[in-house]
């Protein structure tokens, strides 16, 4: 199928006309978000806890057995189902000798040589993808797909497929290239900015657009009301690039006990960008692999906390950094008894 362009999923989507088939792929993850919201807002937000379905591929509900029978599952109300499958390279572009492994290309097959990958049976999503359902919307979101394994092909072959470049692109020509987007990017906005502001804004990036993007949401709300964003307002507000170094800081500090931290380290990750939903799924395989067998009193409620944030984000049932923020204290209770077992 040919490759959408962004400006025509808006239109599809403004119209309420979904393709049964999406592949979002791309380092560009705070606009994913914002595209993967806005097909789930297609879906009434009474509705959307029996008709919306957020999977992670290779966990638990996100094999290629489970996203096809989802993605087969008439909606309970509605007209329209809709299935995200989230981390989607750990199925169309999985790491050698992960067990989670997507079906190996042919050249692979012919290869004794060619790596110990335990590939997965994809053969029941490939026969979902030649005959998808018509009242379900299958999205697959990845950072980056392998276009040389069958699965892949499958996938791209019968999906709509959008590309949510990053920077690195415009960055390999030059910094400036960056500044420029940057400036387009503001005048859609009615605003704009000095030119060190904007350089110095395009160096604490360190190329990632998904901090630049948080940067300037964030910038726009501090400067509300001035047209021109100046590097005071810069200096201010924008952290440096390598401001978070640890991506398990957040569970660290609960297994810890430390609430103070674990929500510095939660605004740390919104701050750069992180998606919300990722940081959840972080705190769920933590609950499952790490509190369980340290703290089994705890998991009930902590499973429960993690259930309600996790509908509450999919139906915009509040802000983001504050449900997370709510999550976080409510994980956090006495450091865990071993330590080793919830530290990383």
């Amino acid at each position: 199928m040919p490759a959408l362009s962004l400006p025509a999923l808006k239109a599809q989507i403004a119209n309420r006309r979904l393709a049964p088939l999406y592949l979002f792929v791309g380092e560009d993850l705070k606009l994913v978000d914002r595209m993967v919201d806005a097909i789930e807002s297609t879906v009434d937000p009474a509705d959307r806890p029996f008709a919306v379905e957020r999977v992670y591929a290779g966990e638990s509900g996100g094999t290629p057995l489970e996203i096809s029978a989802s993605a087969r599952s008439m909606p309970m109300l509605g007209d329209r189902r809709i299935v995200i499958v989230l981390r989607a390279e750990r199925l169309l572009k999985p790491k050698r000798g992960s067990k989670a492994g997507a079906t190996a290309s042919d050249d692979e097959r012919a290869d004794p040589d060619g790596g110990d990958e335990q590939p997965v049976d994809a053969a029941p999503l490939e026969e979902y993808l030649a005959a998808p359902v018509p009242t379900s919307t299958l999205v697959f979101v990845a950072t980056a797909v392998d276009r040389t394994r069958r699965l892949s092909k499958r996938v791209i072959e019968c999906a709509a497929v959008v590309e949510f470049q990053g920077l690195g692109r415009v960055a390999a020509e030059s910094r400036g290239g960056i500044q420029g987007w940057l400036t387009d990017q503001l005048a859609v906005a009615g605003r704009a900015i000095e030119r060190g502001a904007a350089r110095l804004l395009v160096e604490r990036c360190g190329d990632d657009i998904s901090k630049l993007r948080g940067d300037v949401e964030r910038l726009l709300l501090f400067a509300e009301g001035r047209r021109t964003i100046t590097t005071d307002d810069v200096m201010a507000v924008v952290t440096e690039q390598f401001a978070v170094t640890d991506d398990w800081a957040v569970t660290n500090a609960i297994a810890e006990g430390n609430a103070a931290r674990a929500l510095s380290e939660t605004g740390r990750r919104l701050d750069r960008g992180d998606s919300p939903h990722q940081l959840v799924g972080q705190l769920r395989w933590w609950v499952s692999a790490r509190l369980a067998p340290s703290a089994p009193g705890r998991v009930k409620a902590a499973l429960e906390a993690l259930l309600r944030t996790d509908l509450a984000l999919k139906s915009s049932g509040g802000d983001d950094r504050v449900l997370l923020e709510r999550l976080v204290v409510e994980l956090t209770e006495q450091p865990l008894a071993n330590l080793r077992g919830g530290r990383f």
